[in-house]
């Protein structure tokens, strides 16, 4: 009798409101990104006396996890009243452009070390920790959600930079005095075995 009276107060219902949420807590893996535009990368090369911002593109996959359940709910379903399902595909567009996004200042940390873009497929532990630090305020603090590793299939630069980039550590390679004389004798030495086989016989 004390239940019926408690039913008539909250208008027939039940005074307390139970609900069931299921989180999946596991990462999430597989989804792939790619640059639709060359990526800015910083070349830095102190034997070369290198430092210039080139284009890269590069594919890859990474992974994801919910880290704080509590704070997804609160910041993206806490006003659902009915049954909401929850999966990867609903904030997948989204979540590949801020990746994509971050995905510059990640590899200037990365350039800032000296680390080279040919070296970004076996980067991964190091390009995982830097996208964890660009996206920890849009992820994690906003969604509770964090990246988990990083990985890069293939990283290409544009042939323009590839060519500037030889050619400057080309250059830079016949500063040393040894080296320059190096490449004199042996261009001396090819210009005598072109012309000890001129028909001629004109050296």
């Amino acid at each position: 009798f004390a239940s019926i009276g408690k039913r008539f107060t909250f208008g027939g219902e039940a005074p307390k409101d139970q609900r069931i949420y299921f989180f999946n807590t596991k990462e999430i893996i597989g989804n792939k990104y790619g640059t639709p535009n060359p990526v800015p990368f910083r070349v830095v090369d102190e034997r070369a006396a290198i430092d210039i911002d080139i284009g890269i593109s590069c594919f890859g996959e990474y992974s994801f996890r919910l880290a704080n359940p509590m704070l997804f709910y609160t910041s993206l379903t806490g006003n659902v009243a009915d049954e909401f399902v929850f999966r990867g595909s609903d904030l997948e567009r989204q979540m590949r452009s801020e990746f994509l996004t971050k995905l510059q200042p990640a590899f200037a940390r990365l350039s800032a070390k000296g680390l080279r873009y040919s070296y970004l497929p076996g980067a991964t532990e190091e390009l995982s920790a830097a996208m964890k630090q660009e996206l920890s305020s849009v992820w994690g603090d906003a969604r509770g959600i964090e990246v988990g590793i990083v990985g890069v299939s293939s990283v290409k630069a544009n042939e323009e930079d590839e060519k500037m980039i030889k050619e400057l550590q080309r250059n830079a390679a016949f500063m040393d005095p040894t080296r320059a004389a190096a490449f004199q004798v042996g261009s001396a030495a090819d210009i005598g075995k072109i012309a000890a086989g001129n028909a001629a016989g004109a050296m």
